[in-house]
C-alpha cells in the first residue's frame, strides 16, 4: 500500500482524490489546503484528515508521496519540504509558473533523488503508445494539432481561468498538453510564431485572455507543426494529425482512438475505456512501491523542455514575431 497525501483540494485536487478512492493501492492519508471551504469540502467527501498547515501534515501523516495540486508558482517550497524528507513528488501541470522557478524545483528533486511525475496524462493513453509505434522509423514531414472546447462559454467555470497573470491563458494551461505530448512523439521544438484574437468573447476586466489562437512550431529535425486552439467552441476536439508520404494518422486524444493509413494499410484503433488521471496515478505509485523510477513517462526535468515551448509560444502570441527556443 502507497501512502499519498494531497495538497491543494480545488478542482484538480479534487479531481485526483476521486481518482485515489477507486484504486486499491493507493491509501490518501491527509489533504491540506489554506481555503478552509475547500479543505471542509474535501474533508467531508473523502473521509480523510485536513491540514491548513503544510508541513505539519508531512510530518504528521508520513506519506510516500504527496500529490501536488497547487497554483504553478507555488511549488518550491512544497517540493523542497516533501522531497528533503524522502517524500515522493507528483506535480501537476503546469510544472511552474516561469524556468527559474522550474530550475530551483528540478534541483531539489536532482538533490534528493525522489521520484517525481508531472501531470501530463496523454503519455499513459495506449492510443498514444500505439501511434509512437505506427510512426517509428517513419517520415513525418507536417503536423495539425486543434484543441478545442467552451471554457469561455461557461457562465460557471472559475474566472481565475480567464485571468492572463493567474492562468497564463490557454497557451500556458491547456496547450502546453499538446506540446509535450508532440515532444514525445517527435522531438524537440526550435522555433514558434503564432497569432491570437477575441472573435468570440471580447476582453474585458474579468476576460484577459485571448479566446483563440493559431501557432506554427519548427522542430530541430524540420518537422512543421500547426497547432489551432480555442476556448469558444461548442464540443470538444483534442486531437494530433501526423502527415507524410508514408503515414496519414490521426490520434483523437478525446475518444482515445487512432485512425488513417500507414504504408497504404488502413489502420484502426480504439482504446477500452481508459482513465488517463488513473493510469498516470498507478504508474506513480507503482515507481514509488517498487523503486523505479522508470515507470513515470514523464519526469520534472523533461517537463522543462514543455514549459519552455509553453512560454515561448505566450511570448510568441503577445509580440507576433518569431522566436528561437
Amino acid at each position: 500500500m502507497v501512502r499519498l497525501a494531497v495538497v491543494g483540494t480545488g478542482w484538480q485536487g479534487q479531481g485526483h482524490l476521486n481518482t485515489m478512492k477507486e484504486i486499491n493501492e493507493i491509501e490518501v492519508v491527509g489533504v491540506c489546503d489554506l481555503n478552509e471551504e475547500l479543505l471542509a469540502k474535501a474533508v467531508n467527501k473523502f473521509g480523510v484528515k485536513g491540514f491548513q498547515n503544510y508541513v505539519e501534515m508531512l510530518d504528521e501523516t508520513h506519506p510516500d508521496g504527496i500529490i501536488i495540486c497547487t497554483p504553478p508558482e507555488v511549488r518550491e517550497f512544497l517540493v523542497r519540504e516533501a522531497a528533503e524528507r524522502g517524500i515522493h513528488c507528483f506535480i501537476e501541470k503546469p510544472p511552474a509558473k516561469n524556468l527559474e522557478m522550474a530550475k530551483k524545483v528540478d534541483e531539489i528533486l536532482g538533490r534528493t533523488g525522489v521520484i517525481n511525475s508531472v501531470g501530463f496524462m496523454y503519455r499513459y493513453s495506449s492510443a498514444v503508445q500505439k501511434t509512437k509505434e505506427l510512426i517509428a522509423g517513419r517520415r513525418v514531414a507536417l503536423v495539425r494539432s486543434a484543441m478545442l472546447d467552451g471554457l469561455a462559454l461557461r457562465p460557471n467555470w472559475p474566472r481565475w481561468f480567464f485571468d492572463k497573470e493567474r492562468s497564463g491563458g490557454p497557451a500556458f494551461d491547456q496547450a502546453i498538453h499538446i506540446f509535450d505530448l508532440s515532444r514525445y512523439l517527435l522531438g524537440e521544438v526550435d522555433q514558434v510564431t503564432g497569432y491570437q484574437d477575441n472573435l468570440i468573447v471580447p476582453k474585458g476586466e474579468d476576460f484577459t485572455i485571448e479566446d483563440s489562437f493559431s501557432l506554427t512550431m519548427k522542430y530541430t529535425n524540420g518537422i512543421l507543426q500547426n497547432h489551432t486552439h480555442t476556448w469558444s467552441y461548442p464540443g470538444v476536439v483534442t486531437q494530433i494529425e501526423l502527415i507524410s508520404d508514408e503515414l496519414h494518422v490521426t490520434l483523437d486524444l478525446a475518444n482515445g482512438k487512432v485512425s488513417g493509413k500507414v504504408d497504404e494499410q488502413e489502420i484502426l484503433f480504439e482504446a477500452k475505456d481508459e482513465a488517463l488521471y488513473r493510469l498516470e496515478l498507478e504508474a506513480f505509485a507503482k515507481a514509488i512501491s517498487e523503486r523505479n523510477p522508470d515507470l513515470v513517462l514523464s519526469t520534472y526535468k523533461d517537463s522543462i523542455c514543455s514549459l519552455t515551448v509553453a512560454l515561448k509560444s505566450v511570448e510568441a502570441l503577445e509580440s507576433n514575431l518569431k522566436l528561437n527556443i
